[in-house]
């Protein structure tokens, strides 16, 4: 998944220094909106069974907590801090098979979440010893975390890839070569001149086609962009190819209001 709010979550998230003796810790998932103060411990207060009963799933049984703070309440989920060392946390980074587990219990609990409540995801590998210490994270960026899901209610974010078929856009500025004073030089030039006059055809060609793949891609961004709140681009530093012969060219993460979201899928298809 892109995250949208990684600079905001930055001061948030972080292994603890010092274990607690009990080895207990508290995973920061992300952070929503409340509506008045209960117990600090309580747990997560929404109207669908089946959406806490997939969120204590992803958790291994331990129910989602909510850590309240003025207007805002965290999302939290108890730990062994002992799975979080920087020791820890560098092996699994070796490991795809753990990582990959690792990243999909946290985008878990966030997706879980999402499905009934506006959340600011926080970043990978948030963990906190004690509740004190997420309630004073929170209280630090009050104010600015609000602001931020203000602006994420009632959006989704998603993942658009853009591939371009290179042997397509070459074909087709091939066609509009053929029509061009070179090629109509080409046939009634000497054979030294036709060779040079090959050359620069070929890359004129690759010219054109590295030029309308540009156009391609500006076009899918400017089109993406008129349907997004926010919006993020990549180009790929090293293009990857798919099954059908497509590049990818540009990597996009569109934070979408759920009005707008008939009209991406159009799009898309």
């Amino acid at each position: 998944m892109i995250n949208l709010t990684a600079d905001t979550l930055s001061a948030i998230g972080g292994a603890p220094t010092v274990p607690a003796p009990d080895d207990v810790g508290w995973c920061l998932y992300g952070v929503i909106r409340c509506s008045g103060v209960t117990d600090p411990l309580g747990q997560f207060d929404h109207a669908d069974p089946d959406a806490e009963a997939r969120l204590r799933h992803v958790l291994n049984g331990e129910p989602v907590r909510l850590i309240h703070k003025g207007s805002l309440a965290a999302v939290v989920g108890q730990v062994r801090l002992s799975d979080f060392t920087a020791e820890v946390l560098q092996a699994r980074l070796s490991d795809p098979i753990a990582l990959e587990t690792l990243v999909q219990r946290h985008n878990g609990v966030i997706a879980g979440v999402h499905q009934v409540r506006t959340i600011l995801p926080a970043r990978l590998g948030g963990v906190y010893t004690s509740l004190d210490e997420v309630t004073a994270a929170i209280r630090e960026r009050h104010d600015v975390l609000l602001a931020q899901i203000d602006r994420l209610d009632g959006c989704d974010e998603w993942a658009v890839h853009i591939y371009v078929d290179p042997q397509a856009v070459q074909a087709r500025v091939r066609a509009d070569q053929a029509a061009s004073l070179l090629q109509q030089e080409l046939t009634v030039a000497r054979p030294g001149r036709a060779y040079l006059l090959r050359r620069k055809l070929e890359d004129d060609l690759t010219a054109r086609r590295d030029q309308r793949v540009d156009e391609l891609v500006r076009a899918a961004y400017e089109r993406f962009s008129c349907l997004a709140s926010a919006v993020q681009a990549e180009r790929p530093a090293r293009p990857s190819g798919a099954t059908s012969g497509e590049i990818e060219e540009l990597r996009l993460a569109l934070l979408v209001h759920r009005e707008r979201l008939d009209a991406l899928v159009a799009d898309l298809n």
